[in-house]
């Protein structure tokens, strides 16, 4: 895909996170050792109910949408496809998707997407949330950006949020007629309790290995 050079937007936030935590518009910024999933993998997968798991990540919808979709036309934002699968979102209106981490938490995430938009007011907008294990909202942010152009081909634009810690565990994306792709985060670590079991079989593990050792 081509990165985007001159974007009208407009970035709307509301957090009580603290000063380290930002919303970013490049995937680049996602904190190093990233994973970066690109739906090449599927081939026009359509997902009406039920959820997607993919690489550890588990993706929800509470309309029909498809996974690995090689090309949509998104009116005053050109077109998507040829050759590159990624995921659309399949309702006429808003619709939301969920992105989660199975129980487990990230620092960052990332994401490219254009939204189909027919107007040229530059109504079109997504919205993303980003929360806590405990469902707690850590951040919301909203772009609002003026259409590409109905000759554009394959546009997008880049949109995350790195938090202050690593603790994103669920993303809500809102939209209508979205394209996502290449989905970026870091690596996820796992809820306090998995750190607890895994102590615990390893010193199991240990005792078990001490007694053969006195056997023998």
């Amino acid at each position: 895909m081509n990165k985007l050079n001159l974007i009208a937007g407009l970035l709307l936030a509301a957090s009580a996170a603290t000063a380290q935590a930002a919303v970013i518009v490049d995937r680049a910024n996602v904190p190093a050792n990233a994973t970066v999933l690109d739906f090449e993998s599927f081939d026009g997968m359509v997902i009406g109910s039920g959820s997607l798991n993919y690489n550890g990540l588990l993706i929800s919808g509470n309309q029909q949408f498809t996974a690995g979709q090689n090309i949509a036309d998104l009116g005053e934002n050109g077109v998507w496809g040829a050759g590159n699968h990624f995921l659309s979102f399949d309702h006429l209106g808003s619709m939301t998707l969920d992105i989660s981490f199975n129980g487990q938490t990230t620092k960052g995430f990332a994401f490219d997407y254009s939204i189909y938009e027919e107007d040229l007011d530059g109504s079109a907008f997504l919205t993303a949330r980003y929360f806590d294990l405990s469902n707690n909202l850590i951040k919301s942010t909203k772009f609002i950006y003026s259409p590409f152009g109905a000759t554009t081909y394959d546009q997008f634009q880049s949109f995350g949020f790195v938090s202050n810690t690593a603790n994103i565990a669920r993303v809500s994306i809102v939209g209508d007629g979205v394209v996502l792709d290449n989905l970026t985060y870091t690596q996820p670590v796992p809820e306090p309790e998995s750190y607890a079991m895994l102590l615990a079989g390893l010193g199991l593990m240990g005792l078990v290995a001490r007694r053969r050792s006195k056997r023998g």
